[in-house]
Order: C-alpha cells, then sequence, then structure tokens
C-alpha cells in the first residue's frame, strides 16, 4: 500500500509543480522527503518494524552510513542495502558510496559494527575505497593474479604465448599458485619450483621459466600489487653442463609401437599425446593434423588440408584404432567457437586458431626422451614410421602415398584406392 501511495504522491508532486511557484514545490519535495526517508540509530529492530513506505534510514551516530530499502517482493519481504556515503576532500572533493553489505548477506547489527570501524578513517579523511583496494592487494594469491592480470600481458608480450603461458601453468602455479603476492620469497620459490627442474636436468627450460616468473612478478610490482622483486638473478641457478643432441634414430616398428601403446595408456590427456598417435598410425606431420578442421572428419574419411587451410586431395581411410583415436580427439577437444581439430584458447576471444605446433612438439620430444633417453625431432619420427612400413611390407604405393613420395602417373593410387584402407591394416598389426 505504501508503495503505491508514493508513486500516487510522485504524480501529485508533478501536477503541482506544473501549477504552483517555485515555494509550493520546496515545501512539497519537504514532505515527501519525510515520507520516504527518516534518520534514527540503525538497528535490527527499526529496519524489522519500519513502514514500507520509507525507503531510507540515515544513521543517527554515524554521518554517512545508511539503509536502503528496495521494492516489495511478493511475499512482502524488501531487500535491504547498506551503504556508508563520504567526502574526501571538503565539500567540493571526491565523494563516494562504500557498498558494506545487504540483508541477505548481514543484518543490521554487523553492518552497523562495519560502519562504526569505517567512521574513524573517514573523520580522518582517508579514502575507505582505496584502503580496501590496498588490502586486497596484499591478500592476492599468484594464480588469481595470473589469471586476471598476468596471463593477459603474456598473450601480448610473447610470440610465442602457448608455450610461455604453458611453463607458468604447469611449472609454476601447481607449486606457488596459492600462495599471496607478498609471502612469495626467493627462498620459497628455489625450494618448491626451481628445484624439482634442476633434479630432473632441465637446466634450460629451468633459465627460461625463472625469467617469465619475474616477468610475471614485474608486472605486479609495477601495477602496485609487490614493492619489490622478490626472485633475485640467475646466481643460484646452475650452468647447463650437458645439452641433449636431437638424434637420427633406428627405431623399430615393436619401439614405435611402444610410443604409441605409452601414449594410449597416459593417463593426463593431454593434446600433444593425441598428436603423436595420430603422426604414429597416418605418418601425417604434425602442422598437417593441426591445418585440419573437425568437419573433416566424415563417415570413414578424413580429408587433408594444406598448412594454407585448403584441401590437400589427400584423404585417410578411418578404420580400427584411427576411427576411435578421432572418435575420442572430438569428444575431448570441443570448442564451438573454432573451426579446428585442435583448437587453440585464443579462439575464446574470438580468435580461430589451431594450437602450437612448436609447443606440441617439444611435449612430443620430451615424452620421447622419457622413453628412448634420447630426443627425437618431429621429422626423424615420421621417417622412421615411413621405414618401419616398409619393414612390416605395407604396400609401397600406400607408403609413397602416406608419405608423398614421387612415382608415376599411372602408379599413383586414388585417394579412396581399397589398397590404402588395406596398407593401414596391416599396419596397426603389425603384421
Amino acid at each position: 500500500m505504501g508503495f503505491f501511495l508514493l508513486r500516487w504522491l510522485r504524480v501529485v508532486l508533478y501536477v503541482l509543480i506544473r501549477v504552483f511557484s517555485c515555494a509550493t514545490f520546496v515545501v512539497l519535495v519537504g514532505v515527501l522527503w519525510c515520507v520516504v526517508n527518516i534518520k534514527d540509530r540503525i538497528t535490527q529492530g527499526l529496519v524489522n518494524s519500519v513502514a514500507m513506505d520509507v525507503l531510507r534510514i540515515n544513521d543517527n551516530q554515524y554521518p554517512g552510513f545508511h539503509a536502503r530499502f528496495g521494492t516489495v517482493k511478493a511475499d512482502g519481504s524488501r531487500l535491504i542495502s547498506y551503504y556508508y556515503f563520504y567526502r574526501v576532500g571538503g565539500r567540493n572533493g571526491k565523494q563516494a558510496n562504500y557498498f558494506i553489505g545487504n540483508s541477505a548477506q548481514m543484518d543490521a547489527g554487523v553492518a552497523r559494527r562495519i560502519a562504526a570501524k569505517i567512521y574513524p578513517h573517514v573523520s580522518a579523511g582517508e579514502d575507505i575505497l582505496q584502503l580496501k583496494f590496498a588490502a586486497e592487494k596484499q591478500q592476492i594469491r599468484l594464480k588469481d593474479f595470473w589469471r586476471f592480470s598476468a596471463k593477459d600481458l603474456f598473450l601480448i608480450k610473447y610470440k610465442n604465448a602457448s608455450d610461455a603461458v604453458r611453463n607458468i601453468e604447469v611449472n609454476v602455479l601447481p607449486q606457488i599458485g596459492s600462495v599471496t603476492l607478498d609471502k612469495i620469497t626467493n627462498e620459497l620459490v628455489e625450494l618448491r619450483v626451481f628445484s624439482p627442474l634442476i633434479k630432473a636436468q632441465k637446466m634450460s627450460q629451468l633459465k627460461v621459466i625463472a625469467s617469465q616468473l619475474r616477468g610475471v612478478l614485474e608486472h605486479a610490482v609495477s601495477n602496485g600489487y609487490l614493492r619489490s622483486q622478490p626472485i633475485k638473478r640467475f646466481k643460484t641457478i646452475p650452468p647447463v653442463k650437458h645439452v641433449i643432441q636431437k638424434v637420427e634414430v633406428d627405431l623399430s616398428a615393436a619401439q614405435i609401437k611402444g610410443i604409441y601403446y605409452r601414449a594410449v595408456k597416459t593417463t593426463t590427456h593431454r593434446a600433444y599425446l593425441y598428436t603423436l598417435r595420430l603422426q604414429i598410425l597416418t605418418g601425417q606431420p604434425l602442422s598437417t593434423i593441426l591445418a585440419s578442421y573437425r568437419q573433416d572428419i566424415k563417415g570413414n574419411y578424413w580429408s587433408l588440408r594444406a598448412t594454407n587451410g585448403k584441401l590437400s586431395g589427400k584423404i585417410i581411410p578411418l578404420q580400427g584404432p584411427l576411427k576411435a583415436l578421432f572418435k575420442e580427439i572430438i569428444s575431448r577437444f570441443p570448442l564451438v567457437n573454432s573451426l579446428y581439430l585442435f583448437p587453440s584458447k585464443i579462439a575464446r576471444n574470438g580468435v580461430d586458431a589451431a594450437m602450437d605446433g612448436r609447443a606440441l612438439a617439444k611435449a612430443q620430444q620430451r615424452f620421447i626422451l622419457d622413453i628412448h633417453g634420447q630426443a627425437i625431432a618431429m621429422g626423424s619420427l615420421i621417417k622412421q614410421v615411413e621405414l618401419a612400413m616398409v619393414r612390416v611390407n605395407v604396400p609401397l604405393l600406400v607408403v609413397a602415398y602416406l608419405f608423398n613420395r614421387k612415382v608415376s602417373d599411372y602408379l599413383t593410387l586414388d585417394p579412396k584406392d581399397p589398397l590404402i584402407a588395406l596398407g593401414l591394416t596391416q599396419w596397426y598389426s603389425g603384421k
């Protein structure tokens, strides 16, 4: 009833303004103000008993502290919001309304106790919002700062941003992501981040990650989240003593099969494990796999694309483990905003792109290194797959078709020649 009365009074006020003098207007505004606002000590008892035509209570002890009443709900209740209005810099200075909370979060007593803590700061001329911001900066965790600020910087700063992002998200955040920025020290970083890399003898990677982590924390310093850079230069990082060279290796069909099944049994479901399995099953280069669209997988065929995005005319029959693998890939990497079979995360921001091939190749090389103790270039792996197919007696015309070997025109296989499917079946069975 009070709500409808208020609307009626406003209509009447509008009419009277149009008809009567300015003096009448002032009087009527004063009357309406008294109807919708009161000044009293804000307590839970008062807010529970106040009439429905009251829209605001100004506290009579803490100037600026007030309660605002929302519209009446179907059950007769109203949401009450508590604010503290203040000015900084005198009458003509900055003014702000600090939101304390609402009745869904706290009662009037809690809001009043918070107002009591705010009052001396306001009286001293301090900006409450600035104090809150400074307090939040001191309590922010590294993973939150990375998510909301530093990651965007990396995507702009680094040419191969996916590599840099992966370094932080895999090697830093799991170890110290829950630590607040002000608690990060050089000793903590050495213990939790650097030591595992040193034990694994990943010295080159260690230097890169240390530099990138320093970049994250420098960004925190420049934005006022830290006073100084907590990580020292690379004095404590031992020099690289042994650099593993990528060499040509002679892998048997059984060894390649072993790499494939290790990738199948690995439970992490990383993208590089799927691209590695695709390369072993089909002999196609990583660039061709990453250029593929989801729509290229139709029925029992995979239509290949060149790196320029155009269909090359080559088709790979889908059968056995390859068909099952594609079904798993499509379910594992769904991204409605992207055409690609392996979409990059930046596709969420409206830029459609495939995953970074350089990062995937490095991950595949590390995986094979853990198995055989030697780093193998991805080009070398494709050559070994081709040689292994020849050794298990896959028809040479099929091998030439898969690996783009030149043969006489009359010997070239049609993309849907049944011999291709038979040759791949022979390769998958290892016979």
